[in-house]
């Protein structure tokens, strides 16, 4: 199963977004997305597989790490995203989010285990919306087709 993006935790959000927007540029690396406490590069053309998150460091008698390492697995189907939530409880893991549709953006199926370490696993099954629509318009077109020409044949009396 590939990667379909990686997060890293950063103390200071733009001076990391500066750094690594110059250390990514040879790759033709930028700015995809930029949302609230967080920053998604990208290759042009490409979408963003590499993000900072911001994670402010721990001060004196807090936890370590308020935020861990994100990792997330691309899958080819939801059952399949299901299965890796499932074989990570299994193993140990925690829950951190059941499989289901996300609000990110429509079509994104994910699920989310922490592993032994905190660190935040995903599970990503993705259709965009214009995937479907090239999936299921040919049947709807078909079906659309075949009833226009029994309309016409009909009203032109072939008795269809």
């Amino acid at each position: 199963m590939p990667l379909a993006h990686i997060s890293l935790p950063v103390s200071s959000l733009s001076s990391s977004t500066t750094f690594y927007t110059a250390l990514l540029a040879p790759l033709n690396y930028g700015i995809y997305l930029q949302v609230e406490g967080a920053v998604g590069l990208g290759p042009k053309y490409g979408a963003p597989d590499f993000w900072l998150h911001h994670c402010p460091k721990a001060s004196e008698g807090e936890k370590e790490g308020v935020s861990k390492t994100h990792v997330c697995f691309a899958a080819s189907s939801q059952k399949q995203v299901k299965a890796f939530y499932e074989a990570g409880l299994k193993a140990g893991g925690k829950d951190n989010g059941k499989p289901g549709e996300r609000d990110y953006t429509k079509g994104y199926y994910a699920a989310y285990i922490l592993d032994l370490e905190g660190n935040n696993l995903e599970c990503l099954y993705y259709q965009p919306l214009w995937l479907s629509a090239l999936q299921y318009g040919p049947t709807v077109l078909g079906a659309a087709a075949v009833a226009a020409v029994a309309w016409w044949g009909g009203k032109a009396g072939w008795g269809l």
